[in-house]
C-alpha cells in the first residue's frame, strides 16, 4: 500500500521509484479527492445562491437575475451610468 496522508513518510535511501501500478494508483487517489472537492464546493455554492434573495428561489426576479451572465450585468451597468451621468454633472 502506498504512504500518501497526510505527509508521506521520506523515501528510504536505496528507493528506486514507484513502479507504474503505484503511480497509476496514486493518480487515481488524487483524481478522486478531486472530484470529491469539485462536489463539495458546488454544494456549498448551491446552498449559498439559494439563500439570496435575487438568486435564490423560484420567483421572477431570481429568474430574470439568473438569465444574465456577469458581463451582461457589468455592460448595463455602464449603459444606466452613461444615462445618470449628465444629471449630476455641476452647472457652472
Amino acid at each position: 500500500m502506498i504512504n500518501l496522508p497526510p505527509y508521506p513518510e521520506l523515501p528510504p535511501s536505496n528507493w528506486q521509484g514507484m513502479t507504474l501500478r503505484e503511480i497509476q494508483m496514486r493518480r487515481t487517489l488524487v483524481q478522486a479527492r478531486m472530484e470529491i472537492q469539485k462536489y463539495k464546493m458546488n454544494i456549498a455554492i448551491e446552498g449559498a445562491r439559494q439563500k439570496l434573495p435575487f438568486f435564490g428561489g423560484s420567483g421572477v426576479l431570481s429568474r430574470l437575475a439568473g438569465a444574465f451572465s456577469f458581463a451582461e450585468y457589468a455592460f448595463m451597468a455602464i449603459r444606466l451610468f452613461r444615462l445618470a451621468a449628465p444629471l449630476f454633472k455641476r452647472k457652472k
